[in-house]
């Protein structure tokens, strides 16, 4: 999906809205969290080394956009498309290289729906002892959107403005591409001799991910106050491109696995055809594939490229606060 067609979804949304019952709104988010890309084995690499390495690329940055909607009956369908409009600062980026001793553990599943199991946490290798550790600035462009369809029970109405309460079931799709730059890079590495320094220009990283949720919430109407809390599992696709501008070296990893978000939403009706929002959501993914490399400088880097793949770890953790005007159509 392009952003091409995602604008498209986004104008079936609105034209359904104006021509039936619907709203717009204006948004405003607040990201903060972290995306990390892990790797490594306990056996030897090329180098002779077991170890592996950790990416932390920041979230924290700001988007914009809008959301459109339509209610009948019982049913809502419900989209927005959300950016940052340009380059901005994402908060910093941390490169690790480590070794892996018989000590070390790798927590490769963090969250399992069915067992009953999570592990809320971003990172998979602990135990680990840093050879390598680079801190650099980095800057972030993303757009994203989602659609959600919802069915509501009892008194629950698809309405924003509408009263009673109740639960209501929701699926959906959801779909981000971002791409950060890492620059201003300062690496430490234990060598002979110890070496630390700045080294420029660290990596470039795309990513996109589709995400599909299900699950559901429940609306309390209080006169002209709602809040909605509301859980959803998801299952998560993530395709990444990984360029590391000192060893001119791709990683190209596919990954998928489970995640959630659990959304708080607070709505106050000004008047009959406008209202406020206030949204705090966490969001979760852990996933697990694998990667190839493509490219390289140095023979051990060339030679991966031949060696077939290698397994990553690729999750987010991250919460979101959203802030809203909506207009009854």
């Amino acid at each position: 999906m392009n952003l091409f067609k995602v604008l498209f979804l986004i104008s079936i949304f609105f034209t359904n809205s104006i021509s039936a019952d619907g709203f717009i709104s204006v948004i405003g988010v607040r990201n903060e969290g972290e995306h990390i890309f892990e790797t490594g084995n306990k056996y030897p690499n090329l180098s002779g080394i077991r170890g592996g390495s950790r990416i932390t690329y920041q979230r924290n940055f700001n988007l914009g956009g809008i959301e459109g909607g339509y209610f009948h009956n019982r049913f809502s369908v419900r989209g927005r498309f959300l950016t940052n409009g340009g380059y901005h600062n994402s908060g910093g980026t941390r490169d690790e290289d480590f070794f892996l001793s018989s000590n070390s553990t790798e927590k490769g599943s963090k969250f399992s729906p069915g067992q009953g199991v999570l592990h809320d946490t971003a990172y998979t290798y602990t135990g680990t002892t840093n050879f390598a550790d680079g801190k650099g600035r980095s800057t972030i462009f993303e757009y994203n959107a989602d659609g959600f369809f919802r069915y509501h029970f009892g008194e629950a109405s698809p309405d924003p403005w509408g009263s009673g309460s109740g639960f209501f079931l929701s699926s959906g799709l959801r779909y981000s591409y971002s791409k950060l730059y890492v620059y201003d890079v300062m690496q430490f590495v234990n060598s002979r001799p110890i070496f630390y320094g700045p080294i420029g220009s660290g990596l470039s990283y795309t990513y996109s991910f589709t995400e599909i949720p299900a699950g559901g919430g429940y609306i309390f109407a209080i006169g002209n106050f709602k809040i909605e809390p509301s859980v959803h599992l998801l299952y998560a696709f993530i395709k990444t491109r990984d360029f590391h501008v000192q060893r001119a070296l791709n990683f190209l990893s596919y990954t998928s696995g489970p995640g959630f978000l659990a959304r708080i939403e607070t709505s106050y009706m000004l008047t009959e055809t406008s209202l406020l929002k206030i949204g705090i959501t966490g969001h979760r993914h852990f996933t697990i594939g694998a990667f190839t490399t493509k490219g390289g400088l140095y023979e051990n880097d060339i030679l991966s490229n031949y060696l077939g793949s290698y397994r990553s770890y690729i999750n987010t953790k991250e919460v979101n606060f959203d802030f809203g005007y909506s207009l009854k159509l």
